[in-house]
């Protein structure tokens, strides 16, 4: 009759730990445990009780698996939990923008991991992901499943470099369909224009700086954090010009920090500005000198540059309040729907008008990608496609 041998253990795992005692007060803990070569090696640890042995055993093979690359170590049986925070530490290491960090990490914290975080890795399945994205979807819409299903797709792929999974089981599932989005809105320069006087008439507004941070976002096409974090030495004293060096965050738990990079490597620009948009900033420095506190900078350390636009303490601005603030002006000024990033498509949409090229809006707007620009910041315009002159014709 023929025997099967013992499977081997896994790579950074050990088997049955057994005590021995080696006199008064002397015991030892011992075990076979399976290094990340392949070899399986007898590993020992003392200590003055079989507990006190254990526990340094086991200090000592986590330790091991940690120092050989395997702390983050996954197998289809890790619990998605498991898997999701070891693809989290691997993603947070990339330092993407702080806008996705935060929407992915939500949708972890409250779609992926309470609904499956408990299940194997081998258990989720097309299935299993199919049927959390149909209920995301029920509860929560399209644009949160979409997310939800990247998210999922990524901590997957991860699983596959871990060998936990053969396939990505995500790719697999029917694509969410969202609703197409809306063409990109510009203002007008003679809306522009008017909706920028009805700020200065809103007491509210104008107490929260909206017609001040209006006008540098229209003067510059910044994006909201990083219009907040301009500071007084990244502006031209004797030259109109600013400096884009960053942008503002918030870190669960911490606080606003201004992080010393923008969006992405093409956000780092010197951009010159309108005369009069220098002169409100330099006017406007003049005053928070006084008062603004040094600036904490993400990753440790301090500005003493004063802000453009510190909140009454001296502190950062939040980039959500100041777009809360910002929608209940322009809702009291009858322009509902008309959000800061407006004003980024404007100023590229007049750009446009004024006859400049792709890359030069894209250089202003700190984008990489032309195509971006076309696709995302152009208001869409009257265009003499030919068709009006040949239909012309059947005029009754």
């Amino acid at each position: 009759m023929s025997r099967t041998g013992r499977p081997p253990l896994g790579l950074g795992t050990y088997g049955e730990i057994r005590t021995y005692s080696r006199g008064p007060g002397k015991f030892q803990a011992r075990t076979l445990y399976r290094d990340f070569d392949g070899a399986t090696r007898d590993v020992a640890r003392n200590g003055r009780s079989g507990d006190a042995a254990i526990r340094a055993l086991k200090d000592y093979l986590r330790d091991r698996v940690q120092e050989s690359g395997g702390g983050l170590e996954i197998t289809p049986s890790s619990t998605v939990e498991s898997l999701a925070e070891a693809w989290w530490a691997e993603f947070t290491g990339q330092e993407g923008p702080p806008g996705t960090m935060r929407l992915y990490r939500g949708r972890m914290d409250k779609q992926i991991i309470p609904a499956v975080g408990k299940l194997r890795v081998r258990e989720l399945t097309t299935g299993a992901v199919s049927r959390l994205l149909v209920t995301v979807e029920k509860k929560h819409g399209a644009a949160i499943a979409k997310v939800v299903r990247t998210v999922l797709s990524n901590m997957c792929a991860f699983a596959c470099r871990m060998d936990a999974m053969k396939i990505n089981p995500v790719r697999e599932v029917k694509r969410i369909s969202t609703k197409p989005r809306k063409p990109p809105r510009a203002l007008a320069l003679e809306e522009l224009q008017q909706l920028r006087a009805l700020f200065t008439y809103d007491s509210v507004a104008v107490r929260r700086d909206v017609p001040l941070v209006s006008d540098i976002l229209v003067a510059t096409g910044l994006r909201l954090g990083e219009c907040l974090a301009i500071v007084e030495d990244a502006v031209g004293r004797d030259e109109d010009w600013v400096e884009v060096r960053g942008t503002v965050v918030r870190v669960k738990g911490e606080g606003l920090f201004l992080k010393p990079s923008p969006k992405s490597a093409a956000g780092f620009r010197k951009i010159l500005l309108p005369s009069w948009s220098a002169a409100l900033l330099r006017k406007r420095f003049e005053r928070t000198r006084s008062y603004c506190l040094p600036v904490p900078v993400l990753g440790g350390g301090s500005l003493d540059s004063p802000l453009a636009f510190p909140t009454s303490a001296g502190k950062l601005r939040d980039v959500s309040n100041v777009d809360g603030y910002w929608r209940a002006a322009v809702a009291e000024a009858g322009f509902p729907g008309i959000v800061p990033h407006t004003m980024r498509k404007t100023v590229a949409t007049e750009m446009d008008k004024a006859g400049l090229t792709g890359r030069d809006i894209a250089d202003q707007l700190g984008q990489a990608n032309i195509s971006l620009v076309y696709s995302t910041y152009l208001g869409r315009k009257i265009r003499d496609t030919g068709a009006a002159q040949v239909l012309e014709k059947i005029a009754l």
